[in-house]
């Protein structure tokens, strides 16, 4: 926004938290029966480095600092009441009006995203926080509220998190042509072998005089080259399961806080709240940090997908690191969906298994295999009262 100093422009985070500390310390600047600000109060806000707004009990906005109407380019007369929900994306209309009716029939905090019409046209997201007011008696007052234009911030986010979606199947791409083309390379020998000797044995037996001799060689041949094979695919199973180049130390409680911020756009639209439980104590894991971030990527998507149905209830996603028994590392993946079906709780991983209209069933088992290949474990279990809960086990490695 125009009136924003470019460095705290340029950090969201911390101008969300100077607004909410600006907006609590001024609560009691107005006038509790009418909501009619003073002038005081007033010259305050349209100092301030960020969008301010005002609404009364009846839910309409009584007041708009400078900010927001610079940002708007629409006099103050234009806003007020409902005014201002015309700058509101009409793709976002619903959504945050939905959000803002529950939160002030409630009385709550509440934090949403939306686009919101600049004075140029321009439509740019949004990071909007209401706090509720209330007099000294305790009646309710109102709200008020901060806007962060944090669009640039949520295009650099998205912008990263798709460079990662594709460095993750990129990496996919790669390791699955490298186990084709040795499994091609190797086993079209015994294959070859297999096939010359069968067709050799059974030269030997449609003979006038079979040769059974002969036929039970090339039989012996048969069994050695199957053998062979065996050998050839088990080969490519332990060099899948060989230490990357790629792979070093990684500290799984920094993974998921980078994972959850390339996704806090999708959780914002989605009105998700995260909570997160991570063991400081946990130490770091050998292994190839971008698989890792694939994995963690996935099961997260697969909890906000799983979440869309919640309708009226609460939408809750819970990370959470910590050791078992034997001093492995957990990642644990909470959500508040509908569950899986006790059913396909075994089968959920089972490659081309998919409980989705349009997949495929090689998402987690994908995962499942990343996670295998560091000696690691991934399995899935019923919430305790609904959802599901996705457990990855890890063994230690060298700091």
């Amino acid at each position: 926004m125009n009136s924003q100093k470019k460095g705290v422009a340029n950090d969201p985070k911390r101008t969300r938290l100077r607004a909410k500390r600006t907006i609590r310390s001024s609560r009691s600047s107005y006038s509790k029966a009418t909501g009619d600000l003073d002038a005081r109060f007033c010259k305050v806000m349209d100092a301030a480095p960020f969008m301010i707004w005002v609404s009364g009990r009846d839910k309409g906005c009584v007041w708009f600092n400078k900010p927001w109407l610079t940002f708007t380019g629409r006099r103050l007369a234009q806003e007020i009441g409902k005014g201002w929900s015309d700058g509101v994306h009409h793709d976002d209309f619903d959504r945050c009006l939905k959000v803002y009716s529950t939160h002030f029939d409630a009385h709550k905090d509440f934090r949403m995203q939306y686009r919101l019409r600049r004075h140029d046209g321009a439509y740019r997201w949004i990071d909007d926080t209401g706090i509720p007011r209330f007099a000294h008696n305790g009646s309710f007052l109102g709200y008020i509220g901060s806007c962060v234009d944090v669009h640039d911030h949520r295009e650099a986010q998205s912008e990263l998190r798709r460079r990662l979606l594709e460095i993750a199947e990129l990496s996919r791409r790669t390791y699955a042509a490298m186990l084709v083309g040795s499994i091609v390379q190797e086993i079209n020998q015994p294959l070859a072998a297999m096939v010359s000797n069968g067709n050799a044995g059974l030269r030997w037996l449609a003979k006038d005089t079979p040769d059974v001799q002969r036929a039970r060689i090339t039989l012996k041949n048969i069994v050695r080259a199957g053998l062979r094979a065996g050998e050839i695919v088990d080969s490519v199973r332990a060099i899948s399961k060989e230490e990357s180049c790629l792979r070093g130390p990684v500290n799984l409680n920094d993974l998921v806080r980078e994972v959850l911020a390339f996704v806090e756009n999708e959780l914002q639209d989605h009105h998700i709240a995260v909570t997160s439980t991570l063991n400081e104590m946990i130490p770091k894991v050998l292994a190839d940090r971008v698989q890792l971030q694939h994995v963690i990527l996935n099961l997260i998507t697969n909890a906000i997908e799983a979440m869309g149905s919640v309708v009226d209830g609460q939408r809750l996603l819970h990370i959470e690191t910590e050791f078992d028994d034997s001093q492995n590392i957990i990642v644990t993946v909470q959500d508040s969906g509908a569950g899986i079906d006790p059913e396909n709780v075994e089968r959920i991983s089972d490659r081309f298994f998919t409980t989705k209209t349009n997949g495929k069933g090689m998402g987690l088992r994908i995962c499942r295999s990343i996670i295998e290949t560091h000696n690691g474990r991934l399995w899935v279990e019923p919430g305790i009262h609904q959802g599901s809960l996705f457990r990855i086990s890890l063994p230690t490695g060298p700091e």
